[in-house]
């Protein structure tokens, strides 16, 4: 009998033993994977310090105009430091749906293994950028603009209007986005823009554009900003 007691309770003490030994390895992977382990750098440290490389790090960066090609698998770009453009230029490989807010000039933060060659590639992006606001005072209406499409193509202009619900597309896509005069998108507009987009530009927002209307009928932006008025 107490053999057998000894026997049960051998059982039950390797069998708590097998959990704690799964559950530390849950831990220990979960750590690894929810970045925690990642050491924050710079641009500039990430190209240097040999000793980062086949390691885990953060670094943050001004996503570089012109590095990345629109639907490309994977998604590959290239950030600076904004205060130190001469350090150099960081790639990164990102194999993940890309943020809607994702562009030029964008701030892009970065978690990944850091290869040789100033590569990293991303296990987490998260794409920061700040709303700008403008007043619309002076700007056209969007009916106005299309109505004198001839007499102001390459004209640089200031437009006002409402974003086009379920018409804002990811980064590197024409148009961009849509603007008219109500949400509705009656007589809409499409504007080809390459930068960001905040987490206030929605569907209904309204806003005010800068750039020029093109002889066909596309509005190469140049600059996005939120009504002030919406502030």
């Amino acid at each position: 009998m107490i053999a057998l007691v000894n026997k049960r309770a051998k059982q039950r003490l390797i069998g708590v033993t097998i959990l704690i030994f799964v559950a530390v390895g849950a831990l220990i992977l979960f750590s690894d994977f929810s970045g925690g382990t990642a050491t924050k750098t710079s641009v500039a440290q990430a190209l240097t310090e040999a000793d980062l490389i086949g390691t885990q790090v953060e670094v943050s960066g001004e996503v570089v105009a012109g590095s990345w090609v629109s639907g490309a698998t994977p998604f590959v770009f290239e950030i600076e430091d904004a205060d130190d453009p001469d350090a150099g230029r960081l790639r990164v490989v990102w194999n993940e749906v890309v943020p809607g807010s994702f562009g030029d000039g964008t701030t892009a933060t970065i978690t990944g293994v850091l290869e040789e060659g100033g590569s990293i590639e991303a296990k987490y992006l998260v794409i920061k950028c700040p709303s700008k606001y403008e007043s619309a005072t002076g700007a056209l209406t969007v009916n106005d603009a299309l109505s004198r499409r001839g007499e102001l193509a390459g004209v640089t202009l200031k437009i006002t209007g409402f974003v086009v619900d379920g018409s804002i597309a990811g980064a590197g896509t024409t148009p961009r986005f849509q603007i008219a005069d109500d949400a509705a998108g009656a007589n809409a507009l499409d504007v080809a823009w390459g930068g960001g987009l905040s987490d206030e530009f929605v569907d209904g927002a309204k806003v005010v554009i800068t750039g020029s209307l093109e002889a066909d009928g596309v509005f190469q932006c140049t600059e996005v900003a939120l009504d002030q008025a919406a502030k």
